[in-house]
């Protein structure tokens, strides 16, 4: 039997939808261009958590994950993200790169502060499971 490394979801990246070029997906496969590069979430280590519900066929999506650093301009950076629609890519627990969020079903960004964090959420909806980025 093959031997599998399971760790915790990491590396979470957003990406407004305005900056998305192209946004494809084939089967469990997703395709994406984008101007610029990703902006990395700044998640605590450890602190990423992904949650799925399903209910009569949509799929209820939530990233929930701590951001440190409390400050003025960080929350500036949530705020921005807070009125825009939003893609999300992770790596999850057995080390694939996953794509939450599409232009079609995006994701919304809130926030909270607290106990020296950011403790900051992105909720949607799909019709379809978060894909694997395709190389």
């Amino acid at each position: 039997m093959e031997q599998l490394t399971v760790s915790v979801c990491h590396s979470l990246k957003i990406i407004p939808v305005d900056r998305l070029m192209r946004f494809a997906r084939y089967h469990s496969r997703v395709i994406l261009m984008f101007v610029g590069t990703p902006d990395d979430a700044a998640a605590v280590p450890g602190s990423v958590r992904i949650s799925t519900a399903t209910d009569k066929g949509i799929i209820k999506k939530k990233i929930t994950f701590d951001r440190s650093g409390v400050s003025d301009s960080a929350a500036d950076i949530l705020e921005s993200y807070k009125c825009q629609r939003l893609v999300a890519t992770y790596v999850d627990e057995n080390g694939n790169t996953r794509v939450a969020g599409s232009p079609d079903f995006p994701l919304t960004l809130d926030y909270t502060t607290g106990d020296g964090v950011f403790a900051v959420t992105l909720s949607g909806e799909d019709t379809q499971p978060d894909g694997y980025l395709a190389d």
